[in-house]
């Protein structure tokens, strides 16, 4: 017993280790890949297309699907979309915002099942989802700071109604009552800011806000547990991206990738084995992650 609590005493006085991400594979030639996602034994990934314009219909946007490995089993799995960023996976189905509308696909074959246009929202720039409930998904319109619900039953959506909005929404995660955003920022600037959300129904109070340094451009937002978030940054618009940790307990930010250099890293993706999915869109890669934290 007396070994048991020198040891106990030892590693409680050890300070913890430090989040950090080592590359297990890189994989090359995408379109301007901007969100990851693993659903059973796939992952799919978006693709704006072979020109980094967001808001353009040219119809050169697609989906990709590969394994779990990080093998490409089909570059275009679905193509002919505009510029396709946010996904999700609900219940069989991949959905995918794609400028401003939001269309489903079945995962098993690739057919379409789902449509629902937001054109009239105004939005040009629909961009990540998150999971409401089930039936419900949440979905960031980064170009009009706001955050739409869509009922996937009704094939219907409604505004959040926020009491201090975010500016230039990107990035969602809920977990409970609470809603995680993370902002892209304002006036093409890197001023974006972590915020949380206590919601009610269609409403979201403003609970905390943080201001990671350095600021920058956010994008994907993951939870470690235990208070803490996986953010991606971009920082500026070249290589220099970072994948930062905030512990919403004290504020403090760490560096994952110190020695792993990025370019635009966009909506990554934590999936069931502690792998990491990391897009660099301007880079043209997909990048599979071990994660320690």
């Amino acid at each position: 017993m007396r070994y048991f609590l020198l040891a106990l005493l030892v590693a409680l006085a050890l300070p913890a280790l430090a989040t950090s991400v080592t590359v297990e594979k890189t994989i090359p030639g995408f379109s301007s890949p901007e969100s990851v996602v693993v659903s059973g034994d796939d992952v799919f990934v978006s693709n704006l297309g072979v020109k980094l314009e967001p808001m353009e219909k040219d119809g050169d946007g697609f989906i990709s699907k590969l394994d779990r490995q990080g093998n490409i089993k089909v570059l275009k799995w679905v193509d002919q979309l505009n510029a396709p960023k946010g996904l999700i996976a609900v219940n069989g189905v991949l959905y995918v915002a794609d400028i401003d509308r939001v269309l489903g696909y079945r995962q098993r074959d690739g057919k379409p099942v789902f449509e629902l246009d937001l054109a009239a929202s105004g939005s040009k720039f629909l961009n990540a989802f998150a999971r409401y409930d089930n039936r419900r998904l949440l979905l960031s319109a980064t170009d009009l700071s706001k955050v739409f619900v869509i009922d996937l039953l009704s094939r219907s959506y409604r505004e959040l109604k926020f009491d201090s909005p975010p500016r230039g929404p990107n990035g969602l995660k809920k977990l409970g009552p609470r809603l995680m955003v993370v902002e892209w920022g304002s006036d093409n600037q890197a001023n974006g800011k972590v915020k949380a959300y206590l919601l009610d129904g269609y409403t979201a109070k403003l609970e905390k806000t943080w201001e990671p340094s350095p600021a920058g451009y956010f994008d994907g937002v993951v939870s470690l547990g235990a208070n803490r978030w996986l953010i991606s940054n971009w920082v500026k618009f070249e290589p220099g991206g970072l994948l930062q940790v905030l512990d919403t307990r004290d504020g403090k930010v760490s560096v994952a990738n110190e020695k792993i250099p990025l370019a635009g890293p966009a909506d990554l993706f934590l999936d069931d084995q502690n792998k990491l999915w990391v897009p660099g869109m301007l880079e043209g890669k997909v990048y599979r992650m071990n994660l320690r934290h």
